[in-house]
């Protein structure tokens, strides 16, 4: 029975012209070449680095001035270290971590209260 529904023009044909139709257009990666690339100057790296912080610091909220003047002080590897993991830098502490130590900070008095002998009683 199977046999017989592929072997059957209706469906062999369909399938065989699907299958030309596929093999004579182009792949994706042979659909159209790059351009040749052009002779550009290529800026200096340490101003583009320099141009890239003070960016991301007038982002965060420093001000221009102030960002052009922390760049001043750093040296030319503090510099490039500083744009290598600029996606890390932030404006100010993070709230989790100091909710965190409070957290810890209170169940350790509460643990060093009870280890003493003293009841610790809290109410809602």
């Amino acid at each position: 029975m199977l046999r017989r529904l592929l072997v059957r023009p209706r469906v062999v044909l369909p399938v065989l012209t699907w299958a030309l139709v596929l093999a004579l257009l182009p792949h994706l990666t042979e659909a159209a070449p790059l351009p040749p690339a052009t002779a550009t100057p290529v800026e200096d790296p340490a101003a583009l680095e320099t141009r890239l912080i003070v960016a991301h610091l007038v982002a965060l909220g420093v001000s221009p001035e102030d960002a052009t003047a922390r760049m001043a002080t750093l040296s030319e590897a503090e510099r490039h270290a500083l744009a290598q993991r600029l996606d890390e830098v932030e404006a100010g502490g993070s709230a989790a971590a100091v909710i965190a130590v409070a957290i810890i900070v209170g169940l350790l008095v509460v643990l060093i209260l009870e280890l003493m002998g003293r009841r610790v009683i809290s109410r809602p």
